[in-house]
């Protein structure tokens, strides 16, 4: 190759990875790209904590497949990744976090929990939907109905990065 297009080539290359970094830093300073991408995470270990109860455990039936979906929903819960990452930052004290947030947190995701054991999943496994599908479409309600209250009413004293 010509020595004029690998210097070419390498400066495009180093303008790309230069443009990604900056969109990077610009994506992580939104709230919402990083609840996103702490509900990835808890979405990733949510489906493997079930397919493994369902598949290598035998809890495949009705009501074993929603306790199934119960414990891992539970296991999944990660308010130090949101209380950290998400919604940094803040003045609250030790006192404040343990005696609202925790339990204000646990209420919100309560209701998108509620929700998702007592309606979503049994409705979509009484009409025949594949676990995994169900809880993909309950993960994205729930994640909704979480992000709506815990931004509303559980990290308020926060300020943005």
């Amino acid at each position: 190759m010509d020595l004029g297009i690998c210097q070419v080539i390498k400066s495009a290359l180093h303008t790309l990875l230069r443009i990604g970094q900056v969109t990077l830093k610009k994506l992580l300073r939104q709230r919402i790209f990083r609840f996103l991408v702490g509900g990835g995470v808890s979405l990733a270990f949510n489906v493997l904590l079930i397919s493994i109860m369902i598949e290598l455990l035998g809890l495949d039936t009705p009501i074993l497949r929603n306790v199934a979906n119960a414990a891992s929903i539970e296991l999944s819960l990660l308010f130090s990744v949101y209380r950290t990452w998400v919604w940094s930052g803040g003045n609250s004290t030790i006192q404040e976090i343990l005696r609202r947030q925790i339990p204000l947190y646990h209420l919100s995701v309560g209701a998108a929990v509620g929700s998702r054991i007592l309606i979503v999943f049994p409705i979509l496994d009484w009409l025949g939907i594949n676990y995994v599908i169900n809880t993909l479409i309950g993960v994205l309600l729930g994640a909704s109905i979480n992000y709506m209250i815990s931004d509303r009413f559980v990290f308020i004293d926060r300020f943005d990065l």
